[in-house]
């Protein structure tokens, strides 16, 4: 028999701003995939949140369960956490493997001073798509941290602990054949929904990881995504939240998922949460958003400085930039998003873009703190911009643009301004209500 864990530690919410309840999404893919393969063995998959149990309780479910292997679901919010946890857990069953997926889980992040001594803990590391990786580890005839040196796409340590190296590259599941959690019944009924109509994004801007691990070229069929939106509906499913990088940026992906709604509907029945690229708009998107429950549709503007844009790899065209928002807001009710903080832009260059961002016609406009995340500004920033941010949640504290006594006064002066205009804010976010 063997027994695999599979661990994720859902975030309580910042702020009081969401009603309703999103689980964690990432981890069931995997579950769901572990769960689907076929074995030469007897095989038991256990889930455990610590979110929700706490991780004293958690900690004793794990260890009465007694896996073989533990694969954790790491996001910046969990990174202390969950490596906190495999420590616990390897002090009363050293024999147990430890394996790290998830956006947060890299080769950059764990060898990162802080998390540098605790990251010893783990044996492996997925820093791609993890349903192929947990099939073929679950299917070894053996499994010890010798077999997962040899496992094609893992990153394991150095014999000598001077890095990490990796065997050839695992090539994943063809997408038609990717197992759906809602599918398979493993989702709860009556939370938000997650929908994926393709993986990765054809942009590569350094604040951001999601055009680092893939292009966007693979996406899901409509014939695909019809079945995941019946399942949602058959969970009584209150939202559904397109997980892509945006609901245009992939032609192929937009076209099979209106006509998986054109053939269920089942989008204008419930709330609809996605990202969009104004500039990129075209009627067909307009029309799309129109007959679906549009509640909320995001905007990445981040900063109008298109200096700072062009810094980070972000491409971007202000003529072009206004008159979209204008048409989407016709359609859909639009959140502008803004982070605060970024290397190459200024306390004044921040506000020219918040009070620009307040100026359009849209719902709502959310700051964000700048984070230094794995695959993004951790990896990829330019050296002398002189980067100081807390390696436990990430958040910038300076660079070369920004002091510390910059971010702290403007923290002040969002709070003050959220204030004034009734929004809402959380420990790392503002969000302005027009």
């Amino acid at each position: 028999m063997r027994k695999l864990a599979l661990v994720c530690s859902s975030p309580p919410f910042d702020g009081n701003e969401m009603p309703l309840p999103m689980p964690s999404y990432g981890i069931h893919r995997v579950h769901a995939a572990a769960k689907s393969g076929q074995y030469p063995h007897d095989t038991e998959v256990r889930f455990f949140d610590i979110g929700l149990t706490g991780a004293e309780a958690g900690l004793k479910a794990i260890l009465d369960f007694g896996p073989d292997l533990v694969g954790f679901s790491v996001y910046v919010w969990s990174m202390t956490s969950l490596l906190q946890l495999a420590a616990d857990i390897r002090a009363q069953q050293p024999e147990a493997l430890f394996l790290f997926g998830g956006p947060s889980a890299r080769r950059d992040a764990f060898d990162h001073w802080h998390f540098r001594g605790p990251s010893k803990v783990v044996d492996a590391i997925c820093e791609g798509d993890g349903e192929a990786v947990i099939q073929q580890l679950m299917a070894l005839p053996r499994l010890d941290r010798t077999t997962l040196a040899e496992t094609p796409g893992l990153y394991t340590r150095k014999p000598d602990g001077s890095g990490w190296q990796v065997t050839g590259i695992l090539g994943g599941f063809d997408m038609a054949d990717i197992p759906s959690p809602y599918q398979m019944g493993l989702m709860q009924p009556e939370h938000v929904a997650y929908l994926e109509t393709y993986r990765g994004c054809p942009l590569s801007c350094n604040f951001c990881a999601w055009g680092v691990t893939r292009p966007a070229r693979d996406v899901f069929s409509a014939d695909y995504i019809e079945a995941e939106l019946h399942a949602f509906k058959a969970l009584k499913a209150p939202a559904v939240f397109l997980l892509d990088a945006g609901l245009n940026l992939n032609g192929k992906a937009f076209r099979n998922l209106s006509e998986a709604q054109s053939r269920t509907g089942i989008l204008s029945e419930a709330l609809f949460w996605a990202e969009i690229y104004p500039t990129m708009a075209k009627p067909e998107h307009l029309e799309f958003l129109s007959s679906v429950g549009t509640a909320y549709l995001g905007v990445g503007l981040q900063s109008m400085d298109e200096r700072v844009l062009k810094a980070h790899s972000r491409p971007f065209d202000m003529r072009r930039f206004a008159p979209a928002v204008e048409a989407l807001s016709k359609v859909a009710g639009l959140e502008i998003q803004i982070i605060m903080g970024l290397p190459e832009d200024t306390p004044d260059g921040f506000r020219k873009t918040l009070d620009f961002a307040l100026s359009l016609p849209v719902t709502s406009v959310r700051v964000y703190h700048c984070l230094v995340l794995p695959d993004a500004l951790l990896s990829r920033s330019d050296p002398t911009w002189d980067l100081n941010f807390d390696p436990v949640n990430m958040s910038m504290i300076s660079n070369r643009t920004w002091s510390a006594d910059d971010l702290t006064a403007m923290r002040a002066e969002l709070n003050e301004r959220v204030a004034k205009r009734g929004g809402e804010g959380g420990e790392y976010w503002w969000s302005f209500w027009k």
